[in-house]
C-alpha cells in the first residue's frame, strides 16, 4: 500500500506540468469556441493557479505557444516516468519536483497580490473599496497542488538522503 501512495504523491509535480498544458490548451478552445460555457469553465478554474507561471513561460525569449505547450506536455510525461521508477534518476526527480514547487508557490504568492486597477499594493487603497485582495485560500485547486507538490519534494528529500547515508 505505501508504494502506491508515494507514486501518487509523487505525480504532484507532473499535474502541475499537466495543468499548465491544459491552461494552454483552454486558449486555444477559448479562440475556437468563445461561445462554449465548458471552455470558460476549464479556463476559469485553471487561471489563478497558472496565469502567472504560463505569462512567464511565455515570455522567454524564443518560446512560442506550441513551444511552451510541447514544453510542459513533455515535462509531464518526465514526471511520470520519475514517479514511476525514483530509483533511477533520484537527482533529476529533484530538479523536476523543486521547479513544479517555484512554480506553484509563485503562482499562490501572486493570487494573493491579485488587485483590480492598482499598480501597487498599500492599506489606504485596499480600503477605499477597491475589490482587491484574492485570499490563498480561494484557490482549492492552487492549495492543493501546492501540497501535493509539497509531499513530493520532501520524498525527493528523504531519498536523497537515504542515498547519501547508505
Amino acid at each position: 500500500m505505501r508504494n502506491p501512495v508515494l507514486a501518487l504523491v509523487r505525480l504532484g509535480p507532473s499535474a502541475v506540468y499537466a495543468l499548465a498544458a491544459m491552461f494552454l490548451i483552454s486558449m486555444i478552445l477559448l479562440t475556437n469556441y468563445p461561445s462554449s460555457a465548458w471552455a470558460w469553465w476549464l479556463h476559469m478554474t485553471i487561471l489563478p493557479v497558472m496565469r502567472e507561471p504560463i505569462s512567464l513561460l511565455l515570455a522567454a525569449p524564443g518560446v512560442t505557444f506550441w513551444g511552451a505547450l510541447t514544453i510542459l506536455t513533455l515535462a509531464a510525461l518526465l514526471g511520470t516516468n520519475l514517479a514511476i521508477r525514483p530509483e533511477r534518476y533520484p537527482k533529476t526527480g529533484f530538479i523536476h519536483a523543486h521547479v513544479a514547487l517555484i512554480v506553484t508557490a509563485l503562482a499562490m504568492i501572486r493570487v494573493t497580490n491579485a488587485q483590480a486597477g492598482l499598480s501597487g499594493f498599500s492599506l489606504p487603497q485596499v480600503l477605499r473599496g477597491d475589490w482587491s485582495m484574492l485570499q490563498i485560500t480561494d484557490s482549492l485547486l492552487g492549495m492543493a497542488l501546492l501540497g501535493l507538490v509539497f509531499l513530493a519534494c520532501l520524498c525527493s528529500h528523504i531519498a536523497m538522503i537515504r542515498r547519501i547515508c547508505a
